[in-house]
């Protein structure tokens, strides 16, 4: 026990060596080039939170340090001799009996539950029958010594280096993703403790800066694609109606020179016997058809350079509407990809915030577990205290009525007495004035 005492008291706190660097690091980063040993070099809240931060650091470097441990302890287990040259003698002999302990179920103290008991002697030697609080003990010994940090970090870069190369094929390894986890959430919180509140603020402003203009940008994108369509609809339109109107001239133009046919060969069958004027006659009809045609004809091509020309405006025009459409829609991507980064940053943060209001919350909810139980016994009390306080006045009131109520009866009582003596007094004056008048 004196060994085992002198080697914990010899070894150093459970907290690395690494866990000083990085808060060491984090408290410089966070304080600047200020000396906190210096009166005035800054206030006490500044002061507090420095220490704060660096007692979070050190309690997470403590925690990342003994979970890469217990992750070497199956490949520490083996080494016997680079154990035996670092631990005690005395937490070596410790050592090999939690060892046989755990990997021999005869020597456990789960002996001691008969289902166990019962268990083993069935056979079933799992891992629930080789359970051992020793191994606590283990943990807190391998801990105590300095020397195996080296050792445990090496395994574990080893086992990252292996974990990395096999890419999207590994396997999960439960307890590594729950290093890599711990070290990631570490860094998050030594990052969050370097963080103002001045930065945390400039970030919403910019957030929300990037918000308006992503919303304005959307906003002209779909006017200008309103436009665009609209602009197609008439396009199409317009071409409907010039195609509709070709056909119909065209159409006008075939029924004319039908016509203009079919008079002709009728006319020569019919003009046997007036050749001669019919023939004149069919030369100058033919000569005003002939007319007819050509200005028909030069018409249709004046309409139609026409319909060419506007059509060419139009795609002319629709061509430099999308071209420019492209270059915001460019620009658009170019400056958008660059922000969703920070859009990326700044959603992990809330989310680690998120989960500190609901840890805090959690907290909350324990203390009104407590906290709502004596407000209803205080409410209780208070709500008797107040019903004395109503029976009391209550009773002075129902008092004072009562002798209230007994003057008045008094006064009255009085009051007739007073008025009978006065109504004799008037018969008696009346008596004796008609005795006056009777004598009289």
């Amino acid at each position: 026990m004196d060994a085992q005492s002198s080697g914990t008291l010899q070894s150093p706190s459970t907290f690395s060596g690494s866990s000083k660097t990085g808060s060491s690091r984090s408290g410089v980063s966070s304080a600047g080039d200020q000396d906190f040993t210096k009166d005035n070099a800054a206030s006490p809240i500044d002061l507090e939170c420095h220490i704060q931060a660096e007692r979070i650091t050190k309690i997470l470097d403590g925690a990342v340090y003994k979970t890469k441990l217990a992750l070497c302890l199956p490949n520490l287990v083996q080494e016997y001799r680079t154990l035996s040259s670092i631990l005690s003698s005395q937490h070596m002999e410790d050592l090999v009996f939690i060892f046989e302990q755990y990997d021999n179920p005869l020597f456990s103290s789960s002996l001691l539950n008969m289902a166990a008991m019962e268990d083993i002697q069935s056979g079933d030697i799992s891992l629930k029958n080789r359970l051992n609080p020793e191994l606590g003990h283990l943990m807190y010994i391998m801990n105590s010594y300095p020397a195996l940090r080296p050792i445990v970090e090496e395994m574990i870069q080893e086992m990252k280096i292996e974990y990395a190369e096999f890419g999207e094929t590994r396997q999960q390894v439960s307890g590594l993703d729950y290093l890599l986890t711990l070290e990631h959430f570490r860094e998050l919180m030594v990052r969050q403790m370097e963080t103002t509140a001045a930065e945390e603020l400039a970030a919403k402003f910019n957030t929300r800066k990037l918000e308006a203009s992503n919303d304005n940008l959307l906003a002209k994108i779909k006017e200008y694609t309103e436009t665009l369509k609209d602009e197609n609809e008439r396009f199409e339109e317009t071409m409907k109606m010039k195609s509709a109107m070709i056909a119909k001239l065209e159409k006008e133009l075939a029924m004319l020179n039908q016509e203009a046919d079919v008079k002709l060969k009728k006319k020569i069958l019919d003009s046997d016997r007036q050749m001669v004027l019919s023939t004149r006659a069919h030369i100058v009809k033919n000569e005003m058809l002939k007319e007819e045609e050509m200005e028909s004809k030069e018409n249709y091509e004046n309409l139609l350079r026409t319909h060419l020309i506007d059509e060419k405006n139009q795609r002319a025009r629709r061509f430099k509407v999308e071209t420019q459409l492209l270059s915001w829609l460019q620009k658009y991507d170019l400056e958008m990809g660059d922000k969703q980064v920070d859009l990326d940053d700044y959603t992990e943060k809330y989310e680690d915030e998120l989960h500190k209001c609901e840890e805090l919350e959690e907290k909350l909810a324990e203390q009104d577990k407590e906290y709502i139980p004596l407000m209803a016994e205080r409410e209780a009390e208070y709500h008797q205290e107040m019903t004395e306080k109503m029976n009391k006045f209550l009773l002075e009131h129902a008092a004072r009525v009562i002798q209230n109520a007994w003057r008045e009866v008094l006064a009255n009582r009085a009051e007739k007495k007073r008025l009978k003596k006065l109504q004799k007094k008037m018969q008696a004056a009346a008596a004796a004035a008609e005795k006056k008048g009777g004598k009289k």
